[in-house]
Formats: structure tokens, C-alpha cells, sequence
């Protein structure tokens, strides 16, 4: 009974060994990784570029100066809005919700 004892002891500590060592190396991954990411950034040697602001100043070049009474150039037409007051765009809606409603009860 004693030898059977023995076994399980050696197994139990072999297990311990196993883990204490995964625990171990996951500390050190730990340890490694924060101290990565803790290193300052070198600095730039040069001032980077704005891509946005070079693109504003090539589109302002590229349009042409407002001469003083001259009317700009047309946009895409596009067709007046109709202003309807609210009361009468609800009653339209309403309307419109109505006939559908009607449209699909009487479909069998």
C-alpha cells in the first residue's frame, strides 16, 4: 500500500512542477509584453504631412476666384420642393396609410 502511495505522490508532484512552470512562463509573457509597449515611440524625423490640408489647398487653387458681381455657375438642377404646411402633409400620410390599409384587407 505504501509503494501505491509513493506513486501517486510522485504524479501529484509532477503535476505541481507542470503547472508552476505554465504559470511561470505566462508571468514572463506578461512581464515582456508591458514592458514593450512601455518603450517610447521614436520621434518623427520630419514634421509628417497633412493629406487633408493638401488636399484643400489644391482644391482652392483649383477653383476659380468670385469676380465681383458675376454670378456663380449653376449646380445640378434640381426640382423645387413643394412647401406644404404640416396639417396638410399629415392629412396626405394619413390619407395614403388608409388606402393601403383598405388595399390589403381586401386582398384575400
Amino acid at each position: 500500500m505504501v509503494a501505491a502511495h509513493r506513486g501517486t505522490m510522485a504524479s501529484v508532484r509532477r503535476l505541481f512542477g507542470w503547472m508552476a512552470g505554465l504559470v511561470g512562463l505566462a508571468a514572463l509573457a506578461r512581464y515582456l509584453a508591458r514592458r514593450e509597449r512601455a518603450k517610447p515611440l521614436p520621434a518623427p524625423a520630419a514634421p509628417e504631412r497633412d493629406p487633408a490640408a493638401e488636399l484643400r489647398r489644391k482644391l482652392s487653387e483649383s477653383r476659380p476666384d468670385p469676380v465681383a458681381g458675376e454670378e456663380p455657375l449653376p449646380g445640378p438642377a434640381s426640382p423645387p420642393v413643394p412647401q406644404e404646411s404640416l396639417e396638410a402633409r399629415r392629412a396626405r400620410v394619413h390619407a395614403k396609410a388608409e388606402a393601403a390599409i383598405a388595399e390589403m384587407q381586401d386582398e384575400p
